[in-house]
């Protein structure tokens, strides 16, 4: 763990602060100087490549023993301007490999691009497929038969204007009535509190004096008074009611 602190210090101060300066340097200066250009070219095209085998085989590289300590040890070689490790290390291996394999390498590049891309184009035509098809479902429910003046679904990968043009046929006229309705204002009439108390209120008897004028009330008081004479004369009794029946007199018999 300490060697590994202690190799990520050297190596960041050594071989990427100080040489990405010299970089700037040669850069910044005018007129170029094309020797120091060539040299920090091959150092960063020596330590890409090496940064890349790190990257794909580090989880191995870490069991090896003394791994960290062989590292820093190879980064000081390639960036310390005593060794030139970086030019050595191009020179000999990495500049005979590239022109070697160069057609290869540049063919690989090339399928690798057009392989990716039509991988994600798949990708995305199928996800595109798959959403289009959960969206039709969804739209074709089976109460939509039902709807009268229905027009057919659209099928499957249809232009996205007809379908458009199906739904809006289909479910435009429910929808503008619906609004249409929702927009009326009330026009019933609304029951009053006095309906309700004429429907309750019970027939008036003609002796119900009330709370009207004082004609009203001696008008039904002889109306009354003239009811019950009718009701209790003895002309009316004499006439109305039934005769009793006959007192049954004694029998006398002879001894």
């Amino acid at each position: 763990m300490l060697m590994s602190f202690i190799s990520h210090i050297l190596t960041a101060w050594f071989a990427f602060l100080l040489p990405s300066y010299a970089t700037w340097k040669a850069l910044a200066h005018r007129p170029l100087s094309e020797p120091e250009l060539e040299r920090w070219g091959q150092y960063w095209a020596v330590v890409g490549a090496f940064v890349a085998f790190e990257y794909v085989s580090g989880w191995l590289l870490d069991w090896v023993p003394f791994y960290w300590e062989a590292r820093t040890v190879f980064l000081l070689f390639l960036s310390l301007p005593q060794t030139q490790g970086s030019t050595w290390v191009y020179q000999t291996y990495l500049q005979p490999f590239l022109l070697k394999n160069q057609a290869d390498i540049d063919a690989g590049i090339t399928a690798a691009q057009t392989n990716v891309l039509t991988f994600v184009q798949s990708r995305l035509q199928v996800f595109w497929q798959t959403f289009w098809d959960l969206a039709t479902k969804a739209s074709a429910q089976p109460g939509a038969a039902a709807v009268p003046g229905a027009a057919p679904q659209t099928a499957p990968g249809g232009n996205p204007v007809d379908v458009a043009r199906s739904l809006w046929a289909s479910y435009g006229s429910s929808l503008i009535g619906a609004i249409q309705q929702a927009s009326k204002p009330a026009t019933g009439k609304q029951p009053q509190a006095t309906d309700y108390a004429v429907k309750a209120r019970p027939a008036a008897s003609p002796y119900d004096v009330g709370t009207g004028s004082s004609s009203s009330v001696q008008t039904n008081q002889n109306a009354f008074s003239a009811e019950m004479v009718n009701n209790f004369s003895p002309a009316a009794s004499s006439t109305n009611l039934a005769q009793p029946p006959a007192f049954p007199q004694p029998e006398v018999h002879a001894t």
